[in-house]
């Protein structure tokens, strides 16, 4: 977990003004490539089991706090997968849980004032767990199920992103972690690792400044005058970097440069 800057929502100074104060909050090191794999997942699933083609937006990961957390658990469907890195969730909260019901149904939404029968609970309880190989991206080697409470995932839950349908029935599927990611370390380069690439250099023995009337005038044969003072050393350059002053000369019948500094 890393901290950024972020601003908190605007306040009257008293003055006419209205001030977002600065604060630091903490986010999230899981990687957003690693939930884009886990969205694209889902949205292959959720279309094959519902039998319906489906496009899916994706909430980035964040690190909840103890309110949040509370929040995103209220009563929801959740399930606890054991990880080798460590344990993900699978959440569904109960008025998504009611549209993907309806959906395997064939319908487009459910009245919260139904409760789901008993072959909808298991149709949801197997939707559920098909999602659950899914967290292998987050988690590594997948380990045993278990259904959770929310009062023990609201203790656990460490990093949380969402991943929802686009469209008329939009659904939302979190995904949980007990662990927020270390943040990825590169190990530095050494020089064999870049030993095959070559560099383009070149020696610059003379500058100068030309106006833009001068230097529409230009044609073949044309005398250009440098500021540069005959003998000066030169500068070789690699791109845009000047290396080293060298001197200038000739070498078994090669222009050559000997380097001075």
């Amino acid at each position: 977990m890393i901290a950024t800057l972020a601003f908190g929502d605007p306040v009257a100074d008293g003055r006419g003004r209205r001030l977002r104060s600065p604060r630091f909050v903490p986010r999230s090191t899981l990687p957003l490539g690693a939930a884009c794999v886990v969205a694209n997942g889902l949205r292959e699933q959720l279309s094959r089991q519902l039998a319906c083609e489906l496009d899916v937006e994706l909430i980035e990961p964040a690190v909840p706090g103890p309110a949040e957390r509370r929040t995103l658990l209220d009563r929801a469907t959740i399930v606890r997968v054991r990880g080798r890195l460590c344990d993900a969730f699978v959440i569904v909260r109960p008025a998504d849980g009611r549209r993907l019901a309806a959906l395997a149904f064939g319908e487009t939404e459910r009245s919260e004032r139904d409760a789901l029968s008993g072959i909808e609970r298991a149709t949801l309880d197997r939707i559920v767990t098909g999602l659950v190989p899914l967290c292998n991206t987050l988690c590594g080697t997948l380990g045993p199920v278990t259904r959770e409470t929310v009062e023990r995932a609201a203790c656990d839950l460490a990093t949380y992103f969402e991943v929802r349908t686009t469209g008329a029935s939009r659904i939302a599927v979190g995904f949980g972690l007990t662990t927020d990611p270390a943040e990825a370390v590169s190990d530095p380069l050494a020089l064999d690792d870049i030993g095959a690439i070559e560099l383009e250099g070149r020696v610059e023995v003379g500058s100068g400044v030309l106006g833009v009337p001068a230097f529409s005038r230009i044609a073949v044969g044309a005398t250009l005058a440098l500021e540069t003072e005959l003998g000066t050393p030169g500068t070789l350059r690699f791109g845009d970097v000047a290396f080293a002053r060298v001197t200038c000369g000739v070498a078994n019948g090669r222009n050559a440069a000997v380097f001075d500094a």
